[in-house]
């Protein structure tokens, strides 16, 4: 059996999924499915003591840190160990994944597939098989789009649940931790390790809605057969009309803060302007017009919509959608002219749950394959039912 340092190792040099490598006690890794003893990667914006964040830029933000994320200590303290810093997409400004100062993760289940981002390091080390668990963060979809392009299971939990100090921003109105793992178990586990609060206890659902799957034909129809011979009632009661209107408000809203807020997050670092990858520096650049009205006006409403929003789940506390609108992208199919259809059709699906706050997991439909990449379901809950998205999650993965 390989050593972690050689799964790391292979994971760098066919994957280039990793930035650093953090020096561990290789007998201290223990395989029993639990945190303690786990070996675990994260994201290069997340803070670990000794060791630089990188960020996946060229740009000096700063010294190497002295103090742990707080998402780290508590990993750490709960026996999990650090042996990696992820690549990424620069300063996670990207759901493709195209633009990092240290290259591009190659996909491990197809590289002709676009892996997503910006947290693309983080799913190829549980992709490739190299890790169990690892940290990504997620503010449109940077966690479950790079699951679901990489076929691996995804989790963002309910903003705000998991503290960020320590961890390099993009736009903090929508960032959320989020964990990448070969089962939801993990994900669990990690989760309760890392909360300011215990969550709410997962409630039993006999309902979810179907109604965003059976617009894609017959993209699902092998999980919603399956659903119709399980113990769930899979109904179409919400209304569609309702969700795409949410869906489409909650876009137009969240482009003016995420432009804002990422503008202000780097205005510090824009005197070096060379050290930026290009597109990135564009999208940077891109906020320095949105005025503080429109930001605030932009904010209201979007507190406001949260509310409003809650009736989606009236009908039934769990919905399913795709995780990626038309599934995964080729990168020979992703050009400059429809690079940003490309990069709107992947976060289609997530961007809504950032900005509404909800907890969301993406659940990809192929499980025993190793090569390959199928669809994903992603399954979706109101804020702070964490722990019943996860059940949901687990009761679907024993249907496939």
């Amino acid at each position: 059996m390989s050593t972690i340092s050689d799964r790391l190792s292979h994971a760098q040099q066919e994957f280039n999924a990793v930035i650093s490598t953090i020096s561990f006690n290789e007998d201290a890794v223990d395989s029993a499915p639990t945190l303690r003893g786990l070996p675990i990667a994260f994201k290069d914006i997340v803070d670990i003591a000794g060791v630089p964040t990188t960020c996946g830029t060229n740009v000096d933000t700063g010294p190497v840190p002295t103090k742990n994320a707080t998402v780290a200590q508590r990993l750490m303290d709960a026996g999990a160990i650090p042996v990696a810093k992820a690549n990424l997409q620069e300063f996670s400004y990207g759901i493709l994944g195209d633009a990092s100062a240290y290259g591009r993760v190659i996909n491990p289940r197809d590289p002709q597939v676009c892996g997503g981002g910006s947290s693309s390091g983080s799913a190829a080390l549980v992709a490739s098989g190299a890790l169990e668990l690892t940290v990504g963060s997620d503010s449109a979809g940077s966690v479950r789009v790079p699951a679901a392009s990489q076929g691996v299971l995804g989790f963002k939990p309910t903003t705000g649940t998991i503290p960020l100090d320590g961890v390099f921003p993009f736009a903090p109105s929508f960032d959320c931790i989020g964990f990448f793992a070969t089962s939801i178990e993990l994900i669990e586990q990690a989760l309760l390790a890392t909360v300011n609060e215990e969550p709410t206890p997962a409630e039993n659902v006999a309902t979810m809605d179907i109604s965003a799957l059976t617009t894609k034909g017959e993209r699902f129809a092998g999980l919603l057969s399956a659903l119709q011979d399980s113990t769930f009632a899979a109904v179409e009661r919400l209304d569609y009309s309702q969700l795409e209107s949410t869906i489409a408000t909650t876009a137009k809203l969240y482009a003016p803060m995420r432009l804002k807020e990422a503008y202000d997050v780097h205005q510090p670092y824009l005197d070096q302007r060379d050290k930026y990858q290009g597109v990135i520096l564009e999208r940077v650049l891109g906020g320095q017009d949105i005025t503080q009205a429109d930001y605030d006006a932009a904010a209201q409403q979007v507190q406001t919509l949260r509310t409003k929003a809650l009736t989606l789940v009236d009908a039934s506390p769990i919905i399913l959608t795709p995780t990626l609108d038309a599934g995964p992208i080729r990168w020979d199919d992703i050009t400059a002219e429809n690079t940003a259809d490309s990069a709107a059709s992947l976060r289609r699906w997530t961007e809504p749950f950032n900005v509404l706050g909800w907890p969301a997991i993406t659940v990809p439909l192929r499980t025993t394959e190793t090569t390959g990449v199928g669809d994903a379901v992603q399954v979706i809950g109101k804020p702070g039912q964490d722990l019943t998205v996860l059940r949901v999650a687990r009761e679907i993965q024993a249907l496939l």
